[in-house]
């Protein structure tokens, strides 16, 4: 059997990070650790590719600098149905290929001593006084610690069989090709576009276009996101609402090919963690305001790692405080306060709130800028 001090299952932004934590400040650790996942990367992964500024302060934290190609927006322009405005700021995020983002982390992970075994799958999960035992494609591997960063639908929190209200935000996506980058709007101007036209149509979220670049080649990211804040209400049919906001842009949806992914919401009442186990990223859950998932998956597997780190140091490997520990720190905060907003947003709301609201930002914004 393989033996390792930590097991780190899933090698996206979560897991790399907490591997990449356990290098900086544990290389001892690190040394007997492995990651896990069941692709091979760089491997494709349904997502806006925003990356913001607290992501790159994040890596910054890790000593880390990621050569990809990331295209800065500067400025997002809201939309809803005959209004819009524009918000200016440097560098408001970069976006990037998830594909090319995570498999450069992961290699940042692997230049630091972290082993990698990619292309191996979870079956099973066994618990004892003494360790985990992980079933896998490969055979069995043991751990004293595993740290479940395997997405929204975590095999580890499956098979602990950890609860989850499962409230679940839904994305769908397509990339287009961009014939001259040069004589389009969002590329020559560095804009991002989030429309909430859709929420008149039932969707509890936005539209989005996101410059980009995919092996050289200017494309755009576009997509459709829905928080499912109400579970009360009717589930609105993405595909018809992405399809008619696409032929605005004189696309047609069936030329294309069209992903979808579910995001899973953190909430802080649950449980997070079993006696040597415990989650980070989406397997934890995000937030369902914008659905932005990087930073909080690079933030969950710098704090999942500490944690581990601090619990091995004092040999209690209960981790009964983990859940609290999340929810009382910065990165729990920022993520009940975007549920929060979420919910304002995005609820059952009347055609005056959104029109009002509109007025109310365009207002603010012109205040901002004179100021």
């Amino acid at each position: 059997m393989n033996e390792y001090e930590i097991i780190i299952v899933g090698a996206g932004p979560a897991g790399s990070a907490a591997a990449i934590r356990l290098a900086n400040r544990a290389p001892q650790l690190a040394a007997r650790a492995l990651v896990l996942d069941k692709a091979i990367f760089p491997r494709q992964k349904l997502c806006g590719g925003g990356v913001t500024q607290h992501a790159w302060d994040l890596l910054r934290e890790l000593n880390v600098t990621l050569d990809v190609p990331a295209y800065p927006i500067h400025h997002m322009r809201l939309v809803y149905d005959d209004l819009e405005t524009t918000f200016h700021w440097r560098n408001l995020f970069r976006v990037v290929q998830r594909a090319e983002f995570d498999s450069a982390l992961l290699q940042q992970a692997q230049a630091r001593g972290v082993q990698v075994q990619q292309g191996v799958g979870v079956r099973e999960i066994a618990r004892d006084d003494a360790g985990v035992t992980l079933h896998t494609d490969a055979g069995e591997f043991r751990a004293r610690v595993v740290i479940g960063a395997d997405g929204a639908n975590s095999v580890v929190r499956q098979q602990l069989g950890l609860v989850r209200s499962d409230r679940i935000s839904r994305l769908i996506e397509i990339l287009t090709p961009v014939q001259d980058a040069a004589c389009t709007p969002e590329f020559a101007n560095h804009t991002a576009v989030f429309d909430f036209t859709p929420v008149a149509r039932g969707v509890q979220g936005y539209y989005w276009d996101f410059p980009s670049y995919r092996n050289g080649a200017p494309v755009m990211n576009r997509g459709l996101f829905d928080s499912r804040v109400r579970a009360d209400r009717a589930r609105a049919a993405l595909k018809p609402v992405l399809a008619d906001e696409l032929r605005k842009r004189g696309l047609e949806i069936g030329a294309w090919r069209l992903e979808g992914h579910p995001e899973r919401w953190f909430d802080p009442s649950e449980q997070h963690s079993v006696p040597r186990v415990v989650l980070a990223g989406d397997a934890a859950g995000t937030e369902p305001w914008l659905g932005e998932g990087i930073s909080h998956a690079l933030d969950f597997g710098i704090r999942a790692a500490d944690y581990v780190i601090d619990s091995v140091a004092r040999d209690d490997f209960s981790f009964a405080d983990y859940a609290r520990t999340i929810a009382q720190s910065r990165l729990g905060q920022r993520l009940r306060l975007k549920r929060f907003i979420a919910h304002c947003v995005y609820g059952k709301r009347g055609e005056w709130f959104y029109r009002g609201g509109w007025r109310m930002l365009q207002v603010g914004l012109m205040f901002l800028r004179r100021t």
